[in-house]
């Protein structure tokens, strides 16, 4: 650690944990034999059976046989609600089976398919059910009760009673597990925790919405008090994200008006050494809110300067996925390869379009941190533009040009020289200005960028899927190289890419 320019902790862990060519091959092996459990195993003599409120016949899921779960005839309408929710939220939408048993996939991408992400949910006043903390359980699409006295109120408590608890009967809690990501990609693996978190995220907005209720994802919490509540071990796991669900009835609307976003802020200390304890629990830690934390302003910052005026006005636009939400949850999966042909620039501008209207000043509030985002849009293949390297602004639905020129070959060596990447027409890639966020928000805000860039990174994703397109998530990268290729000034990071194409037939 340099004696002349103290980090902070989040500026030390993002150091630490950056892939270089010289260092990759020096990280140790996963020990797949040591591999955790995609799921906590949860069980109940009579648990909430969610299945009988899918849409589909034969589900492959339910109860377990020495489980006799509560009888559906006295339980109320919302409990569909809750079903149909979690599962395009997180449910098992796919079954492979290997020589280890059956692997099941679910409805939100995650890295290596770890799902790190676990999902309980605060009820109160759902007819048939005791008020009280419940779990999900994933291989049985079931609920069950944790603990019931742990009440919504106590949970608006710790979020200094916002209103957004009000009218919500239910609550999804989002927690991160770390050995569950841990075990292979090191330390690494919190930036993937989180963007799998921000995929989660994605898709409950949209499940939430197609069962009638505005998802109110809230990110600035009080950390021990939810811990506590929830009985969890910061060691081993932490909240992410609480999400009350409210019925769009009398939901209200949140916009941005013209003042400064303003957020919740953690302290932001440089260091004099390195953390003696966990790198990933001392971020975490680092980044707590407390009862006392005041507020900062987060202003619009204007984007990365560009050496030339060249813009381009998307044409494309795609409001909303018509519907489809369902279907597409249910048949996403991450492509593994593309053909290498290319896409319509207006599939390119409809991506996105929809992808972004999160960022604009009048969206709801659903971002933690999306002002501090730089949104860059690397063609490649890319019909009707010419290939480089842009930044996007979502304001004017407009790319403007920051480097002229073919970059195949450069972003296929940046991606860990995956064929993916330069097999990709398009690649969109986050950055932010993360020595300038901590200094107005603290270590907390580290968690937003990351969770804020897989939320966006999921909506392309659900974008691409609308337009059968090709999409994959990449979340491993040489970062310093990717980011002296991009031209991001010092104390700048990039969070994320996402890459888009045509897709490799299947079978």
């Amino acid at each position: 650690m340099s004696d002349s320019k103290p980090l902070t902790l989040s500026e030390w862990f993002h150091q630490e944990t950056k892939y270089d060519r010289r260092t990759i091959n020096l990280l140790p092996r996963p020990d797949f034999d040591g591999q955790p459990m995609p799921w906590k195993q949860w069980h109940s003599r009579h648990p909430v059976d969610l299945v009988p409120y899918l849409p589909f016949e034969d589900f492959p899921l339910g109860p377990a046989e020495d489980q006799e779960p509560l009888d559906p005839r006295s339980l109320g309408d919302e409990v569909r609600a809750i079903s149909r929710t979690l599962f395009f939220t997180c449910g098992a939408t796919g079954f492979q089976q290997t020589p280890e048993g059956t692997q099941i996939f679910r409805a939100a991408p995650s890295a290596g398919a770890l799902y790190p992400t676990e999902v309980m949910v605060v009820l109160r006043e759902i007819e048939g059910l005791k008020d009280g903390l419940y779990a999900y359980s994933v291989p049985h699409h079931q609920l069950v009760l944790l603990y019931e006295g742990v009440e919504m109120e106590e949970v608006a408590a710790a979020c200094w009673d916002d209103p957004a608890f009000e009218d919500a009967k239910m609550c999804v809690v989002l927690t991160g597990l770390w050995q569950r990501s841990r075990w292979r990609y090191h330390d690494r693996a919190y930036r993937r925790i989180l963007l799998d978190t921000g995929h989660v995220l994605g898709n409950l907005v949209h499940a939430a919405g197609h069962e009638g209720y505005q998802a109110k994802i809230r990110t600035r919490f009080i950390d021990s008090r939810l811990q506590s509540l929830l009985f969890l071990d910061d060691a081993e796991e932490g909240v992410l994200a609480l999400v009350p669900l409210v019925p769009w009835q009398s939901a209200g609307i949140e916009v941005r008006d013209e003042e400064p976003l303003s957020l919740k802020a953690s302290t932001g200390s440089p260091l004099t050494n390195p953390p003696a304890e966990d790198p990933i629990v001392a971020l975490q830690r680092a980044g707590e809110l407390l009862e006392n934390s005041s507020s900062q302003a987060l202003a619009m910052k204007p984007a990365l300067a560009v050496q030339q005026q060249n813009e381009f006005a998307l044409q494309g636009t795609m409001a909303d996925l018509s519907g489809e939400f369902c279907s597409i949850s249910v048949q996403r999966r991450s492509t593994r390869q593309f053909t290498g042909a290319p896409i319509e620039v207006s599939d390119l501008g409809r991506i996105l379009d929809f992808s972004h209207r999160f960022l604009r000043a009048s969206s709801t509030q659903l971002l933690g941190a999306g002002p501090l985002l730089d949104v860059h849009c690397i063609t490649q293949r890319v019909k009707g533009i010419d290939s480089g390297h842009w930044l996007y602004c979502c304001e004017k639905h407009r790319l403007i040009l920051r480097k002229a020129g073919d970059h195949r070959r450069s972003l296929q060596e940046y991606c860990l020289g995956q064929d993916l990447a330069g097999d990709a027409a398009a690649a969109v890639i986050y950055s932010a200005p993360l020595t300038e966020a901590v200094r107005l928000l603290g270590d907390r805000v580290y968690r937003d960028l990351h969770l804020d860039s897989g939320f966006l990174g999921h909506q392309i994703n659900l974008g691409s899927m609308r337009l059968n397109t090709g999409v994959s998530g990449i979340a491993g990268f040489f970062d310093d190289s990717l980011g002296k290729f991009l031209g991001l000034p010092e104390g700048h990071i990039v969070t994320y890419i996402t890459l888009i194409g045509d897709p490799m037939p299947s079978g």
